[in-house]
């Protein structure tokens, strides 16, 4: 009997050395098991791609998402969708200047070089901007470029309205959260300023980008965005859409717009010096304006970061009484945030 109970109590020791035992090399997997090296990120057209966790080498798909990658992480771009000219890299943007161009996937001047993206060797490409066709066909496309070249394609949406959430969106997925905060804040501001005073302004605009100043810019486009949100009337109908966007002298005299703006100096010096012109209320008024556009334009060309202090400029232009502060320490501030240029108040009256 005593020796029956002495191997009970062997035995239950012995489980329960066995059960700790067990239990201790369950938890040092747990602990000891390396963090998944891939996470899935959802994209604004809800596909879910596998990603490295820590994205050091990163492509923007065109030009919209360059600035927008330049402003968050410029450390981490591999590559430029289009550069500026040598001077004005070098003076706004000198720790990407040398990067490789790849050319852009969207747009009229599509011109992507697979070989060149591939040979950057990027964990990601990232596409921003606004959804190009329907959700269907860009989801298709991406994916189609994503096998292709062998690197994961991620779309973010940016839109003006919503430029605040695209940087949280791209802090995020680069792991820059604090950074892509501090941008979304500042971005939040300049849409909130905007939409307050659009209901004081009524003025109506016309928009060119071209040389000659009869390339219009419609209602509705996501290049005419700021015109909008500001509160002013784009005098082009949104049916231009559909055409080639060229317009005629005949047909702006008929919309007769309070303001005239103008993205090329040859359009402005036309439109400001020649007799065909010169009947235009805009014109006899003094009411025809170049848009700033060291190192990009304030408005468009490309319609990305750059049209934040668009918002400051374009209200500054038609309603001054908006800002709280003078337009040159918009630019400023604007510059050192998302430029990463330090600008004196001289140098940015200069660019104004």
């Amino acid at each position: 009997m005593k020796a029956r109970k002495i191997t009970a109590v062997l035995l239950i020791a012995l489980l329960s050395v066995t059960m700790l035992f067990a239990q201790g090399a369950k938890e040092a997997n747990v602990t000891l098991q390396p963090q998944s090296e891939k996470w899935v990120f959802t994209d604004s057209l809800g596909r879910e791609v596998e990603l490295d966790r820590n994205l050091e080498r990163v492509a923007p798909s065109g030009n919209v998402a360059q600035l927008a990658i330049y402003a968050i992480a410029p450390e981490r771009m591999v590559g430029w969708s289009t550069r500026l000219s040598d001077n004005a890299m070098a003076t706004f943007l000198p720790d990407v200047a040398n990067l490789p161009v790849f050319g852009a996937f969207y747009g009229s001047k599509a011109n992507l070089n697979k070989e060149a993206l591939i040979a950057a060797n990027p964990q990601i490409v990232i596409d921003v901007g606004e959804i190009k066709g329907s959700v269907e066909s860009m989801t298709k496309q991406l994916d189609e470029l994503s096998a292709q070249i062998g690197i994961p394609v991620v779309f973010v949406e940016g839109y003006l309205k919503n430029s605040d959430e695209m940087f949280r969106t791209l802090g995020t997925l680069l792991g820059e959260e604090e950074r892509g905060e501090a941008l979304a804040e500042y971005t939040a501001e300049a849409l909130a300023v905007g939409a307050e005073n659009s209901d004081a302004i009524d003025t109506t605009v016309y928009y060119s980008s071209s040389a000659d100043g009869l390339k219009a810019i419609e209602t509705g486009s996501f290049h005419g965005e700021v015109i909008e949100y500001v509160g002013a009337t784009n005098v082009v109908p949104a049916t231009f859409a559909s055409s080639d966007g060229n317009t005629s002298l005949e047909q702006i005299y008929l919309w007769d717009p309070d303001v005239i703006l103008l993205s090329n100096p040859e359009a402005y010096a036309t439109v400001t010096t020649d007799a065909a012109w010169a009947e235009l209320r805009a014109v006899k008024e003094g009411r025809v304006h170049l848009i700033p556009s060291t190192p990009y334009s304030f408005l468009d060309s490309p319609p990305a970061t750059n049209r934040i202090v668009g918002i400051y400029w374009l209200l500054n232009l038609l309603s001054p009484e908006a800002l709280d502060e003078p337009i040159e320490e918009k630019v400023v501030e604007f510059y050192d945030i998302f430029y990463h240029k330090t600008l004196t108040a001289e140098e940015a009256l200069e660019i104004l």
